[in-house]
Parts: C-alpha cells; sequence; structure tokens
C-alpha cells in the first residue's frame, strides 16, 4: 500500500499510471507528482524530483492534457493505445 506523499523515480512512476489508468502526472511552480485520479489533480500520490520528472514526462507512453482548469499547473496522463 502507498504512502501519500512517497517520493519516487521515474521507472516506478510509470508503472503505476500504467496499473491506474486513471491516474496523472502534475506539474505546477517546479513541483512534480503522480494523482490518482486525473480528473482531481489535487490529490498527491507520489513525489517526484524535478529530474525524475522530466524523464517521466518523456515517455512516449504520456500525453500532455491540454487546458486543464488548473491556471498554472500541467498534466499528462496515458496514451490511449488502439
Amino acid at each position: 500500500m502507498l504512502v501519500p506523499g512517497t517520493m519516487t523515480d521515474a521507472e516506478y512512476a510509470i508503472e503505476y499510471i500504467q496499473e491506474n489508468p486513471d491516474a496523472g502526472l502534475c506539474c505546477e511552480d517546479q513541483r512534480w507528482w503522480i494523482t490518482p485520479n486525473a480528473n482531481e489533480t489535487d490529490h498527491e500520490i507520489l513525489l517526484l524530483d524535478v529530474r525524475e520528472a522530466e524523464r517521466l514526462k518523456e515517455d512516449a507512453r504520456l500525453q500532455s492534457v491540454p487546458d486543464i482548469a488548473h491556471a498554472g499547473r500541467a498534466l499528462w496522463v496515458m496514451r490511449k493505445m488502439t
């Protein structure tokens, strides 16, 4: 069981996102976290440092979500593979 606020690396974070399709990678003011539900980006389950987060957001399996409700916040989710 994950303890909210646990620091992690890019490899574990992408694994978590793959296993939890509602999850997403969030960034605001150089703070990076994984949210268990991309529709509710205030919840933080995993934290990443800047270097690990930059590696993660470049993963081809993730895609950026444009125009989310929180100004200044960015979100990436698992790309839908068809």
